[in-house]
């Protein structure tokens, strides 16, 4: 928890002397490596852990090779942990995203598994917020506000931008009305949402406020507060670089494109983005394809080469 990996190790391996084929002991021990970069030792480290426990449906490993850009290993990983649990239905929903959308920029597979879900989870705010998700991608603005209102005043499960942390359920409200053509510097409760998040980052620390922070720049990217957008981005960045965490820093970098997007700084926005294409738990074709996040850069030539150099292969 405190990163401290060199200590976390030792203790590791006293456990694993004591139990030498115990898959949570390497299954940590792969969650370490990963957040360090180390994915190909990840994976083989929870197919190892996989292979002594076969029936266990184990998500971090296709999780590991969906970072890791290997999006068809990482659906047949889904498709053995969708096999072990057909209990949990909500793994059709995440490969639906993770592996189909990401892949092809299409979202019907992930409606698909979404209406599929029992209607007991309906109203589950992970729910809600994939179901939102959706009517952006869709640019179904009637649909996105509904589904805000259902998420009363909350905050969503971790959906806006780049940065999987939960924010106030009205950053949609100001994506929608920026999308729309609407101004967002005079509303009041655009300011008040705003508010709420400044206020969780200045009370937050560490990681969870690198993470806040660069929703905070997102959203002031949106209401038209460029200086104050650039500012918290870089900060966010340099507090949570992917040099310390490969799994949440590339979102802090996307999130900074987004911002450079929103801003009048194409240029800048395709720099970062065109790292990240090749990163680990970097943009996908499908995020760059369907995100509204990225409609202010869609008519540069850059973003058809950009979005050309991810298109699937095959």
């Amino acid at each position: 928890s405190y990163r401290d990996y060199e200590r976390a190790r030792l203790q590791l391996a006293i456990a694993r002397r004591g139990m030498p084929n115990n898959t949570e002991v390497m299954t940590l021990q792969a969650l370490m490596d990963r957040r360090q970069g180390n994915f190909e030792k990840a994976i083989q480290e929870l197919k190892a852990a996989i292979t002594l426990d076969p029936r266990n449906p184990v998500t971090e490993l296709p999780n590991s090779l969906q970072m890791a850009r290997q999006l068809s290993a990482s659906g047949e990983a889904y498709d053995r942990a969708i096999d072990l649990a057909p209990d949990h239905p909500e793994l059709k929903v995440l490969k639906a995203y993770y592996v189909t959308l990401a892949n092809t920029g299409d979202n019907t597979a992930l409606r698909s598994a979404l209406a599929a879900l029992p209607v007991s989870m309906a109203e589950d705010r992970d729910v809600v917020t994939w179901r939102l998700g959706c009517a952006l991608y869709d640019r179904d603005w009637h649909q996105a506000i509904g589904l805000v209102e259902e998420l009363k005043g909350g905050d969503d499960e971790g959906g806006f931008a780049y940065m999987e942390v939960p924010v106030p359920a009205g950053c949609y409200l100001i994506l929608i009305a920026r999308m729309q053509g609407q101004r967002t510097d005079d509303n009041f409760g655009f300011a008040e949402t705003r508010e709420q998040l400044n206020q969780r980052v200045q009370k937050s620390q560490g990681d969870a406020k690198a993470k806040l922070l660069t929703q905070l720049a997102v959203v002031d990217a949106l209401l038209g507060k460029k200086q104050d957008a650039t500012a918290e981005g870089k900060r966010a960045v340099d507090m949570l670089p992917i040099s310390r965490d490969a799994v949440d820093g590339p979102g802090l970098l996307i999130n900074l494109a987004v911002v450079y997007a929103w801003t009048g700084e194409p240029d800048l926005a395709f720099e970062k983005l065109s790292s990240l294409t090749k990163t680990p738990s970097g943009i996908y074709y499908g995020n760059l394809k369907l995100d509204p996040f990225w409609d202010p850069l869609r008519n540069d030539p850059c973003f058809d080469k950009l979005l050309a150099e991810l298109a699937p292969r095959d």
